[in-house]
């Protein structure tokens, strides 16, 4: 199951694209069992029927991000209706189509439940909450090079996400106007952090956002620059149960991978380090060496505002 050329100009242009009957209905309802006895210790509709019986009660239920109350959510899980997931020769080809290479490295993959009844992973207004996923696997601000230095995440439905079902927005084209638009939006307060937006309704720029439904088995596939956020559940018995993948090119994998020492438990010690050292020293632990065609006039800027205590100097002079 390769993308047809259609479908990958449509993963260029908007920054995703969801790809059905990427696994069968089968694989999909065993995943699903196994994923709610993690979280909930039982089915969804057992769980469901608890709190209505304790009139709400939520007590040691864990819902969310790599959060299983009864095993482990982070891959390997070691449960195999879930870890064989990875094993699918058509979900790798469109990771290698999407990202332009046939070799691709590993960054990270696990369990992503939200929960209708305790559901909090949301903005208060459809407005708020917009951001990119970029500086999770990576420490470097994004580039032109769209395709070269961002990585593709990828969440597979392990049943139907409707419109009442908490669907992720994105905002489709919003990957390829980061390096350019990021510096402008900074200052004029319309973007914090490491890639936040506040108020997206001061962007005109972006595109309206729109929500990635879709039908159990199909796969979803969105570029790491992506503008995104979680929405809250229409309906609120209902859940959100995603397989997830995050896959780079291998030729970026030192910089850009989950499994480097700039994983979120490992920040405080390592962003002063890094901020401290030598080039020579960062290209160690993965960071491009000067002269590299991640820098420019953009990305220097960028840089400039993700490690405000680095002297970038040796990577202008390139």
């Amino acid at each position: 199951m390769a993308l047809t050329n259609m479908q990958l100009e449509q993963y260029r242009r908007d920054g995703f694209i969801i790809v059905p009957d990427v696994y069968t209905a089968a694989e999909m309802r065993e995943a699903l069992e196994a994923m709610e006895r993690i979280f909930y210790g039982k089915t969804f509709a057992e769980h469901l029927a608890d709190l209505d019986a304790s009139s709400g009660a939520t007590a040691g239920v864990k819902d969310g991000f790599h959060e299983g109350g009864h095993g482990r959510a982070q891959f390997a899980t070691g449960v195999d209706a879930l870890d064989r997931l990875i094993e699918n020769d058509n979900y790798l080809d469109i990771f290698e189509q999407c990202l332009g290479t046939d070799r691709i490295a590993y960054c990270n993959a696990h369990l992503f439940m939200r929960s209708g009844p305790t559901d909090k992973r949301h903005a208060a207004h459809p407005w708020e909450g917009y951001h990119i996923d970029h500086d999770t696997n990576t420490f470097l601000p994004p580039s032109a090079r769209v395709g070269l230095y961002d990585y593709v995440n990828s969440g597979v439905y392990l049943h139907d996400v409707e419109d009442d079902g908490a669907p992720m927005h994105v905002i489709p084209g919003s990957h390829t106007l980061l390096a350019e638009m990021l510096p402008r939006w900074f200052e004029e307060g319309s973007a914090s952090g490491r890639g936040s937006f506040p108020d997206i309704r001061e962007i005109t720029e972006f595109a309206k956002p729109i929500p990635t439904v879709a039908k159990a088995g199909s796969a979803l596939f969105y570029s790491s620059y992506l503008v995104h956020a979680a929405v809250p559940f229409a309906n609120k018995r209902r859940q959100r149960a995603l397989w997830t993948l995050s896959c780079c090119r291998a030729d970026a994998s030192s910089s850009t991978k989950y499994s480097n020492v700039y994983r979120f438990g490992e920040r405080d010690t390592w962003i002063p380090f890094c901020n401290r050292t030598s080039p020579r020293v960062r290209a160690l632990f993965g960071w491009p060496r000067s002269g590299d065609p991640y820098y420019t006039p953009q990305t220097l800027d960028l840089l400039r505002r993700w490690w405000p205590d680095m002297d970038l100097a040796p990577y202008r002079g390139a």
